[in-house]
C-alpha cells in the first residue's frame, strides 16, 4: 500500500486470483472535495474468472477512502428526481405490511424512505454524520453497522442502494445483511450493471468508475453468483438508468460521446477531420476521458430473497 494507491491483486468478492482486463486502461483523476484533494491512479478494470466481478485494479487507500466518504456532502444525493431506480424499490416496499421493519444500509439522509415512515419502521445505518441527522430528523432510526452483528431482530426487506460499488471487501457486508432477513423477506440491491456499457473498450472510462469512491461493478454472472453464495433466491432483477434524462441533454451527451470516440479511435480519419473543422466539437481532441452517458439502462435493481421456512 503507497499513499497514492493501492494495486488490486485479488477479486475483492472471491479472492480469486484470475482475472482479465477488459478494454483499455483509465488514466488517473483527481477530485477536490471539501477542501481535500483525491487522485486516483491510473488503472484498469478487471473481470474475475471465478465469480464475474469487475473490480479497479488501482484504488484509493483505505484512510484516503475515509476521508474521501468523511467529506462527501450527502445533502447532494438528496433530490426528489423521481429517480427511475428509486421508483423501482417503492413499488415494492409498498408492498410491504404496516409495521414491517426496514433496513436501509448506507441511507445517507433517508432519501428513499423518508415518506415511508408512517407505514413501515425504518431503520438506517449511515456513518456520515450531518446526512444522518437529517435522516433521523424525518423519522428514520440510525443505527451503528456493529449493532446488527448483536441485534438479530430480523428484517422483512433491506435497501443496499448505490452502496454495492463502494465496497472494497463486499461479502461480509452482504453475508451480514443476508442473515438479518426474515424468511421471505428480501434484499433490495441497486448498483451498477457493467453488462451494459458499451462499447466495452470504455468501460473503465465509464462515468461510474470515474468516481474515486467506486471499486468494483456487477454484471449479471456476478449477480447469479453472488444469490447462490449467499442462500437467497434471485427474485427479480429490472435494468433502468439512475436518472431521468431529458431528450436535448441525451442528445448533447450523444453527441459528445460520437465526437470523443472520433478523435480517440481513429485521429486522422476524415470524421475526425470534419469534426475538427467545428470549433465547439474540435475541443474534444483534448479530453482525456469518455464523456458521461448517464442516460442509458445502466443499473440494475435486484430483489433476492430469502427462502421462506
Amino acid at each position: 500500500m503507497s499513499e497514492t494507491g493501492v494495486a488490486v491483486t485479488a477479486c475483492p468478492a472471491c479472492n480469486g486470483a484470475e482475472a482479465r482486463q477488459v478494454g483499455d486502461a483509465a488514466g488517473g483523476f483527481d477530485t477536490d472535495l471539501a477542501g481535500r484533494h483525491f487522485y486516483q491512479p491510473p488503472y484498469a478494470v478487471c473481470e474475475c474468472a471465478a465469480c464475474g466481478l469487475y473490480f479497479k485494479s488501482m484504488m484509493l487507500t483505505a484512510a484516503q477512502l475515509d476521508q474521501y466518504y468523511a467529506a462527501l456532502d450527502g445533502s447532494t444525493f438528496d433530490v426528489d428526481a423521481d429517480f427511475p431506480t428509486d421508483r423501482v424499490l417503492h413499488r415494492r416496499l409498498r408492498t410491504l405490511p404496516r409495521g414491517s421493519r426496514v433496513l436501509d444500509f448506507g441511507c445517507s439522509t433517508g432519501r428513499i424512505l423518508k415518506d415511508l415512515t408512517t407505514q413501515l419502521v425504518c431503520v438506517g445505518v449511515e456513518p456520515n454524520q450531518p446526512a444522518a441527522a437529517v435522516a433521523r430528523a424525518r423519522g428514520i432510526e440510525i443505527v451503528p453497522a456493529d449493532q446488527l452483528t448483536v441485534d438479530d431482530r430480523p428484517f422483512s426487506a433491506i435497501l443496499l442502494t448505490d452502496v454495492f460499488e463502494h465496497l472494497a471487501e463486499p461479502m461480509p457486508l452482504l453475508t451480514l445483511l443476508a442473515s438479518r432477513l426474515l424468511p421471505g423477506g428480501w434484499l433490495g440491491l441497486v448498483t451498477g450493471n457493467a453488462d451494459a456499457i458499451s462499447p466495452r473498450r470504455r468501460l473503465a472510462e465509464f462515468w461510474y468508475f470515474r468516481l474515486p469512491g467506486h471499486l468494483i461493478m456487477l454484471g449479471e454472472r456476478h449477480l447469479s453468483w453472488l444469490s447462490a453464495q449467499l442462500g437467497l433466491r434471485l427474485d427479480d432483477v429490472q435494468r433502468c438508468s439512475h436518472y431521468r434524462v431529458a431528450l436535448a441533454e441525451r442528445l448533447r451527451q450523444r453527441a459528445r460521446a460520437f465526437a470523443y470516440d472520433a478523435f480517440k479511435d481513429s485521429p486522422s480519419g476524415p470524421i475526425a477531420g470534419a469534426l475538427g473543422m467545428m470549433p465547439g466539437v474540435a475541443r474534444a481532441r483534448g479530453w482525456t476521458s469518455a464523456p458521461a452517458l448517464n442516460y442509458r439502462a445502466d443499473h440494475i435493481v435486484a430483489f433476492l430473497a430469502s427462502p421462506n421456512r
